[in-house]
């Protein structure tokens, strides 16, 4: 009889459980307001009007981004609403429109339309709101309003790196600059007469022609063009021509004009959307932008293929607007997760710690001055209408040239060819990214005289013994809780709390032997223009090496190809006495990696970081007459605290400075390392020690840089300054990226030792 009652209860409760269940869910369906309310954003966008052709695909963007979004489960567990308001291109309707979504719809986040000036007026509205603006178009003035982002490249970063790239690889002497009579055309042309005549372009060899908005009459300039194109053999046109001028401004070029093969055209103005997808470029003219759709990088793959799921068969092109919108979408959404609000008062704080994949093949942040930090990308028209990057130039934040900012106007970074190097780790399986964000991994390259064993369990031992070189590549994966300029160790308080080895060490995920030739091969197949060589310092392990390299490529976010040279240190400090022979017994084969990428993998730039006791593997390698180099060999050439004789390293410079496009040394007077290193070496002072009276070792040739100040850690021996320290590593990713001289010119916080008029080295202030 028990069992029976206790039955009969558990059927009564089952079904007064199920009743509760469904009347809870009548509620719910009855009740909307019971649920979560959705995350509004607001866009002011027109679908009418001259400004709908660019600004209705900024909407569609929008809109598919938002319904992925839902159909992941929305931000924070909530919907995401698109409210849209539509200004039919009316001016004064675009502040009228931003100021009803924050009145009425209480949006998290505003989208502005494609021109500036646009987004200027909505920009009083968002500072007011305080809800963020972000703004798609190209930004001429150095608006930096706090609730406004802007995602465009400022003009003077398009315009003055394609006028230098002319300058520099094309031999341009006379400029044509033609536009239509908007402010947008003179403002951009004020910037390019005013950067010619700054580096001596004299007036007779600039011709610059406005004409009405909308004019259909160009035959006249491309007439002129052509016989000054015959007269000096070296003139190029830089177009600001906007809107459906273009098609009478290419036509009239094509048939009267000089062809672009000698006479180089660049067109700023052709991706404005009015007639995208209906005309093509002139065959071989050029465009300079943040993106073009033919990038072929995976994020800009996978955007391409949502794009065209989400608009079929007619899915018209995507802008250069259109995928900064998206860029900004991402940032939006992983601010928000961040701090688990949408309240734009307290996501907004994250916005610059945010980084998201770029679709040019680096990420994409926000920086200081509220603009998106991205590469300026060169490319060329094809026959079909395609374009073909020819060249790059690094990240480039902030205001690069302006004519009204003072020391900004000779920090236009160079350009390289290429736009998404990458290294084959698994030979056959194709390119691959030398970083995989989202599995958080990086891989190297690896040439090391250490004696590679296997283990039982066949993995490798890169043992402290000496042998002949080897070649390989390795994955390293970076935790989740990796902290900027550390090789992350787990601590015991992690220990304790079980976290996973994921998310608290570096790890080598994989590794293999490569032969000499699947070696070079894989660094071939990437395509690359430059790579990075690491020679690591005295008490390292393989391990220690391949980490530390790993944190500077992913915490500097370097895209070339990085490559580890490993040589057999003991890892101990009681080895440093064999350290220091094995160093000098590892110099031919680092001249042989070196011969190796520069004359069998044709890279076109190495670069080489030595750390340490890994100075005295570069010096003597360098210093070797065989295997010939050629002309500087080197790129950049980095010592990072170098653990040498200072006379010794004053007098073998001498001979190594001409091998390297700069050579730059960093030294601090809190090295303890270095220190005891003195106390074994008869006292003799190191050349990154910086602690002499006179300060840091200063010799002809080499760009000097006193790191003390942001490396003097008590409880650290303050060794690994140069990689460790946020500003350090800026610094080197500077000089890596331009290779701009002297120092304090692309990092201007350096300060000019002992007269900031006449430097003999530089320091990061106190």
């Amino acid at each position: 009889m028990r069992v029976a009652r206790n039955r009969s209860s558990n059927v009564i409760w089952n079904i007064k459980t199920m009743l509760v269940a469904s009347l809870l869910s009548l509620i719910s369906v009855t009740h909307p307001s019971i649920a979560a309310d959705p995350i509004r954003l607001g866009a002011v966008q027109s679908g009418s009007g001259s400004f709908a052709p660019e600004e209705t695909g900024l909407t569609d963007m929008l809109r598919m981004l938002v319904a992925e979004q839902n159909a992941k489960g929305g931000v924070l567990g909530r919907q995401v609403d698109l409210v849209i308001a539509d200004p039919n291109s009316v001016m004064s309707a675009y502040e009228e429109g931003a100021r009803r979504l924050v009145s009425e719809s209480t949006v998290s986040a505003l989208f502005g339309g494609g021109h500036q000036s646009t987004c200027d007026t909505m920009g009083s509205v968002a500072e007011d709101a305080k809800v963020v603006l972000f703004c798609p178009g190209e930004n001429i003035g150095s608006s930096n309003r706090p609730w406004t982002v802007q995602l465009g490249l400022p003009a003077q970063q398009r315009v003055i790196p394609a006028v230098v790239f002319l300058r520099e690889n094309e031999g341009v002497k006379s400029w044509v600059l033609a536009s239509t009579d908007s402010v947008y055309g003179k403002e951009v042309n004020g910037l390019v007469e005013a950067y010619l005549k700054e580096k001596g372009v004299s007036s007779n060899d600039l011709l610059t022609r406005y004409e009405e908005f909308g004019s259909t009459d160009w035959t006249g300039l491309a007439v002129e063009t052509s016989k000054l194109q015959a007269a000096n053999s070296s003139t190029a046109v830089v177009s600001t021509v906007l809107g459906e001028s273009n098609e009478s401004f290419m036509e009239a070029f094509q048939r009267l004009g000089p062809d672009t093969a000698t006479a180089p055209m660049v067109m700023l103005g052709f991706d404005d959307g009015s007639y995208l997808g209906k005309s093509r470029p002139v065959a071989g003219s050029l465009s300079v932008r943040s993106y073009f759709e033919t990038l072929d990088t995976a994020s800009n793959r996978d955007l391409l293929r949502r794009w065209r799921a989400h608009e079929g068969s007619a899915a018209r092109p995507i802008t250069e607007m259109m995928a900064s919108e998206a860029l900004a979408f991402s940032i939006w959404v992983s601010a928000v997760e961040r701090a688990g609000t949408p309240n734009a008062s307290e996501w907004r704080e994250q916005i610059q710690s945010v980084i998201v994949p770029g679709f040019a093949g680096a990420d994409v942040s926000v920086d200081a001055t509220n603009r998106i930090i991205q590469s300026v990308l060169l490319g060329r028209a094809q026959a079909d209408g395609s374009y073909i990057v020819e060249a790059k130039t690094p990240i480039l934040t902030g205001d690069k040239w302006k004519i009204d900012v003072a020391n900004t106007k000779d920090l236009v970074s160079e350009w390289s060819s290429g736009v998404s190097p990458c290294v084959v780790f698994d030979i056959g399986e194709g390119c691959k990214a030398t970083i995989d964000h989202d599995k958080r991994t990086v891989d190297l390259m690896v040439a090391t005289t250490r004696k590679v064993e296997k283990d039982s369990d066949s993995s490798l031992n890169f043992a402290p013994e000496r042998a002949d070189l080897t070649f390989g590549a390795t994955r390293v994966s970076v935790p989740a809780g990796h902290s900027f300029g550390q090789v992350d160790r787990r601590s015991w308080m992690q220990w304790l709390s079980l976290k996973s080895v994921s998310d608290t060490e570096f790890q080598v995920q994989d590794e293999k032997l490569l032969t000499r030739d699947e070696f070079t091969l894989a660094i071939k197949n990437a395509e690359a223009t430059d790579a990075l060589v690491y020679v690591h310092g005295f008490r390292n392990t393989f391990e220690d090496s391949v980490f530390r390299l790993a944190q500077i490529v992913w915490d500097t976010k370097y895209q070339g190809v990085p490559v580890v040279f490993s040589w057999p240190s003991r890892g101990t400090t009681a080895g440093y006495e064999t350290d220091y022979d094995s160093a000098e017994f590892s110099a031919p084969a680092f001249r042989e990696l070196l011969r190796t990428l520069k004359q069998d993998a044709h890279v076109r730039t190495v670069h080489v970081i030595a750390h340490s006791m890994g100075s005295r593997v570069v010096l003597q390698g360098l210093l070797r007459s065989t295997p010939p180099l050629g002309d500087r060999p080197v790129g950049e050439l980095v010592f990072a605290a170098p653990d040498v004789d200072r006379q010794i390293f004053a007098q073998q410079i001498e001979s190594v400075r001409n091998m390297a496009k700069g050579v730059t040394l960093y030294a601090n007077k809190n090295d303890w390392a270095l220190f005891a290193s003195k106390q074994l070496r008869s006292q003799f002072v190191r050349a990154g020690d910086a602690s002499m009276p006179d300060g840091p070792l200063v010799t002809a040739g080499v760009d000097t840089i006193d790191i003390s100040s942001v490396g003097k850690d008590f409880f650290s021996l303050n060794h690994s300054t140069f990689s460790e320290s946020m500003s350090a590593m800026e610094e080197i990713a500077s000089l890596l990226s331009g290779g701009v001289r002297p120092p304090d010119r692309r990092t201007h916080i350096l300060v000019g030792m002992p007269q900031a008029a006449s430097p003999a080295y530089w320091k990061f202030p106190d």
